[in-house]
């Protein structure tokens, strides 16, 4: 390990933005740790990097090195988690790097993970779905409020509440919105039925037409009217058909009272397709007058 001394200059103004944290690190002192003993934060947000940019970035880490050390916590004598920089850390494996300078602080799991969170959102290094569900997470778990959240990373609450609102697409669906075949704009569109299947199909023909926003709006608006539609048909259709049957139903029923010279009640299955007669009878002998009526129809 080896020590650089304190101050960050002008390297770190871009972690700056994540708040607090990065300001109070500017009088934090450097050090310089093998690169092999830091781990990336198991509760790290941000699943997806793109091996472009880390390509990239590890042409700039040869040429000028790292610029903004990583905010890491130690957990042992030789062993680290990255709190903020694994872009950073991963750009330095690929650059094959040895040593890599940090700034150690004393973080619990629950800090680590705000801090991780709002440095992505802030930076912007999220991909749609992740950056919902860091929104999520800090009302969830940080019971910070959609205002508070807009706030701290100056985005609008529409914005937040819009972004939330996406989680609630199928899986499938976010998974295409994950790897940037589908963009925020797209979701939202989708967002018109709650219905899963709806929301994958209504996804994947807007992908393989090639569809732009407004396109997808008009051609999701389209399917919305039409499903309404034939919903309320088929609606219509089937009480229609309840209205038929309870009419034949009472047809019966006045039929066999009258046969019987008794109530009868018939009673239907959902499905129309079954269900049972109840004669009633009030003695003995009148017990014997319906079973001799029966009894002489069915000879």
């Amino acid at each position: 390990m080896k020590k650089l001394g304190k101050g960050l200059g002008k390297g770190l103004d871009a972690l700056i933005t994540y708040g607090e944290v990065a300001e109070e690190a500017l009088n934090q002192e450097i050090l310089e740790i093998g690169i092999d003993a830091v781990r990336p934060n198991k509760n790290q947000p941000r699943k997806v990097f793109k091996e472009p940019e880390i390509a990239e970035l590890a042409e700039s880490i040869v040429e000028f090195g790292i610029v903004q050390p990583l905010i890491v916590r130690q957990e042992g004598s030789n062993s680290y988690t990255i709190v903020a920089g694994e872009r950073r850390w991963r750009a330095a494996k690929v650059a094959e790097l040895k040593v890599i300078p940090v700034i150690v602080r004393n973080f619990t799991d629950f800090e680590m993970l705000g801090i991780a969170l709002i440095e992505n959102i802030q930076r912007e290094d999220l991909n749609p779905v992740e950056e919902a569900v860091c929104y999520k997470r800090l009302n969830e778990e940080f019971g910070m409020t959609q205002e508070e959240i807009a706030k701290k990373i100056g985005k609008s609450r529409s914005h937040i509440s819009n972004c939330i609102r996406v989680l609630k697409l199928d899986d499938r669906v976010l998974d295409m919105v994950s790897n940037e075949r589908l963009s925020m704009g797209h979701a939202k569109a989708i967002l018109a039925t709650s219905d899963k299947d709806e929301q994958f199909y209504l996804a994947a023909e807007i992908m393989e037409e090639g569809m732009n926003v407004r396109q997808a709006e008009d051609f999701v608006r389209k399917y919305m009217v039409t499903a309404d539609k034939i919903e309320e048909e088929l609606q219509t259709k089937q009480k229609e058909q309840a209205k038929a049957l309870k009419e034949a139903f009472s047809a019966y029923q006045k039929n066999l009272e009258a046969l019987l010279s008794t109530r009868v009640n018939i009673k239907s299955t959902k499905s129309g397709e079954g269900g049972k007669i109840e004669i009633n009878y009030f003695t003995k002998t009148d017990l014997e007058r319906i079973l001799s009526i029966i009894g002489n129809r069915a000879e």
